[in-house]
């Protein structure tokens, strides 16, 4: 009987342990926008956004290539600006981003949070607390939100020696 107690003590305690772990801050894709520095803020665009609307918010784009995703069994199509930003599109819907300059930077649908490569990490304390506290040392020691419910994230990566922001990219999985 003994034995049964302290069975069920240990596995109520590991349920509640990983209930109240909540390790990164959840963002609706819907709310994540991208704009391009000096222009006006309705030159934004959104996950699921078309090739158009991203040439209107953000002008031609420099160069464009075609990867076919093995895993995924599908064809996706790269458009550069320059060195600054990369946006993925599958079919004809904007599915990841990568930016790498400060001429490009995320933000949230009716918020007044932005972020961009150049800040400083700790810009996101505030507004990403449990994704700040939980920072990942892979690669790239990075800040991971995640985007709803599903297994997507934003990662703004930094160099650990200056705190400042290197790359914001999306991925689609932790």
């Amino acid at each position: 009987m003994k034995k049964i107690f302290t069975l069920l003590f240990i596995l109520t305690s590991t349920v509640q342990a990983f209930a109240q772990t909540n390790t990164y801050d959840i963002i609706d894709p819907a709310h994540v926008i991208i704009r391009k520095t000096g222009l006006a803020m309705t030159n934004n665009i959104t996950y699921g956004s078309a090739v158009q609307d991203m040439i209107t918010a953000f002008g031609s784009y420099s160069s464009t290539n075609t990867k076919y995703w093995e895993m995924e069994d599908i064809t996706v199509t790269e458009y550069h600006y320059g060195n600054d930003a990369t946006f993925t599109f599958e079919d004809g819907g904007l599915r990841l981003f990568k930016i790498y300059s400060n001429l490009f930077y995320i933000g949230k649908v009716g918020h007044l949070v932005y972020i961009k490569p150049g800040e400083n990490i700790s810009t996101l304390q505030s507004t990403f607390p449990n994704s700040y506290a939980n920072r990942v040392n892979h690669n790239n020691d990075g800040v991971v939100m995640r985007l709803g419910p599903s297994e997507a994230v934003i990662v703004a990566e930094y160099n650990p020696s200056t705190n400042i922001i290197t790359k914001i990219r999306q991925s689609t999985g932790s």
